[in-house]
């Protein structure tokens, strides 16, 4: 990364306008929504089934929230108070999130929400007391954990005995499992971890688990277009780095371009539209006492 180069992370702003962009363009959503409603709140009513007068929840690096809310809605059929704990590192994000939660009106009452404007390793320092949770949500945010092994360590202990941690992790067939690997100094402020590196960990501390792939897909058709602010928006996250075309050299960004269009990722490409993979594992992750 050269010192025109700036990290994404480090500008919230742009950084909130690129996931719209990147949400916008991509099946994923509608994917990780199916699956907020349907095989989590099973998994956990499984897992949980009765439990105390006020059901647990944390999300983890939860974005604007939609999917967090997704899950509430339904754990809230079979739990009627529920405490839902929010860490998220970007006011932007925490802002709207809120903002999706009052759309709901009536549909969330029961829910009471915490919030913490933070990183986890900023909760971790806070919180000298590890609260139990009956469900653990990790959604797209374990590449951002500064330390993934001590972090999961620490989400074990506020475990529930009877609780899950559902993580949606990038799969070997993914976009930013492929740009980690070719670009490994370019992404700097965070690293991609695919499940394949995350098992070993669950592994470590006796966890049981089970894995599967969503497959995704995400349309970089703008990418190819320098005028489109849409795609240079997606070559921000897709690289982290804002405002990547116009700061990074010429043959890197034209690099990059060939590079997401490569048959290793490519879904569909037509005279009018390139469709890439963006795929995500599915983990359910148990306490070591407990079968999967």
């Amino acid at each position: 990364m050269t010192s025109e180069m700036t990290p994404l992370m480090s500008c919230p702003a742009r950084y909130r306008q690129a996931m719209i962009a990147y949400l916008q363009n991509t099946n994923r959503t509608e994917k990780v929504l199916e699956l907020c409603s349907t095989k989590i709140p099973e998994a956990v009513n499984a897992a949980v089934g009765t439990c105390p007068d006020v059901f647990q929840y944390i999300s983890i690096g939860t974005a604007m929230g939609e999917n967090d809310i997704r899950v509430l809605l339904e754990l809230k059929k079979q739990y009627k108070k529920i405490t839902a704990t929010i860490v998220e590192p970007s006011p932007d994000m925490i802002s709207t999130f809120k903002e999706n939660v009052s759309k709901m009106g009536p549909l969330l009452d029961g829910v009471e929400f915490v919030w913490y404007t933070m990183t986890l390793e900023e909760y971790m320092e806070r919180e000298h007391t590890v609260q139990q949770f009956h469900c653990i949500f990790l959604n797209g945010v374990i590449d951002y954990f500064k330390n993934l092994a001590e972090s999961l360590k620490y989400l074990y202990k506020a475990l529930d005995k009877n609780g899950l941690i559902a993580i949606v992790n990038v799969s070997v067939n993914n976009v930013f499992s492929a740009m980690c690997e070719q670009y490994p100094n370019l992404m700097f402020d965070f690293e991609v971890v695919p499940t394949k590196n995350l098992i070993p960990i669950l592994d470590d501390v006796g966890s049981r688990y089970t894995v599967s792939e969503m497959e995704a897909m995400v349309d970089i058709t703008t990418c190819m277009q320098e005028d489109s602010e849409i795609g240079n928006l997606m070559l921000d996250i897709f690289t982290h780095v804002a405002n990547f075309r116009e700061t990074a050299p010429k043959d890197l960004v034209d690099d990059v371009i060939q590079f997401l269009s490569n048959p290793k990722l490519l879904l569909h490409k037509s005279n009018d539209k390139i469709t890439i993979r963006n795929s995500r594992d599915i983990i359910f992750a148990y306490p070591p006492a407990l079968q999967a």
